[in-house]
């Protein structure tokens, strides 16, 4: 049913006059009821997220002391990464991490990685689930572990450590860079 203001003034007007006054207070019992109507429904919870990101794509840190030992699986075309605590794959000289449902992409074993999607993947990586190719990597860790343990222990440890570039470089006796002298 459809309520006008002229049928709200004639209700409240009992003398039949247009009464100004009489006009405001219908208007404000009008307003006030369609007021209690918005307050009474049930509010409904905007569901809405925002990303704003400014700049390059954020780069992802993990933590990967030495360069992992690979096992080449012959028959899909790729190395996997054994005894690390990341699934990395190489191929085409590029590492792939699966991390958490995510694939990251990087040049070198220790980043920087980048997100990639799942169809950016190279196609022999991609026909594989990552629990199958788990599963490839320890039949075949298990067919030759001796071998890799041996290769393992006979390795090189110096190359194995992190990026020292960032620690402060050795100094001899005469360096006086940090004195104030002229």
């Amino acid at each position: 049913m459809k309520v006008t203001l002229h049928q709200i003034d004639c209700l409240l007007d009992d003398s039949g006059k247009n009464n100004k006054e009489t006009k405001m207070k219908s208007r404000i019992l009008m307003i006030a009821g369609v007021a209690g109507m918005f307050m009474a429904s049930p509010a409904l919870d905007a569901m809405a997220e925002v990303n704003v990101r400014i700049g390059s794509t954020p780069r992802h840190a993990f933590v990967i002391d030495r360069r992992p030992d690979f096992i080449q699986l012959g028959s899909q075309g790729f190395s996997v990464s054994y005894g690390s605590p990341y699934d990395i794959v190489l191929y085409n000289n590029f590492y792939y991490l699966h991390n958490n449902g995510t694939w990251y992409r990087s040049r070198n074993y220790n980043g920087p990685w980048i997100v990639i999607r799942d169809r950016a993947l190279p196609p022999r990586i991609r026909r594989h689930r990552i629990e199958d190719i788990r599963r490839y990597r320890d039949v075949e860790y298990r067919r030759d572990q001796g071998r890799y343990d041996r290769e393992r222990s006979g390795r090189d440890g110096r190359w194995d450590r992190r990026d020292d570039r960032r620690q402060e470089p050795p100094r001899g006796d005469n360096d006086r860079r940090d004195d104030n002298r002229r």
